[in-house]
């Protein structure tokens, strides 16, 4: 493998084939990146209220023990 991997007709053949692959499928590529992208915005902000909400539980607490 490391062999074939220095060979520069196979390496330029391979890069010819991912290029190949990467303009024909690029729509399918760009709608999955969109979709990844939308997905970690979710799932931030959702872990920004729930951070939220511990906080204010755990202050919640912190008042009801100082007062009592």
């Amino acid at each position: 493998m490391a062999t074939l991997s220095k060979h520069p007709l196979i390496m330029f053949t391979l890069g010819v084939a991912v290029g190949y692959l990467a303009h024909k499928y690029r729509k399918e590529i760009v709608d999955s990146a969109n979709r990844a992208a939308e997905k970690s915005k979710d799932f931030v902000l959702q872990q920004r209220e729930n951070l939220e909400d511990l906080i204010a539980s755990g202050k919640e607490a912190a008042d009801d023990a100082g007062q009592g």
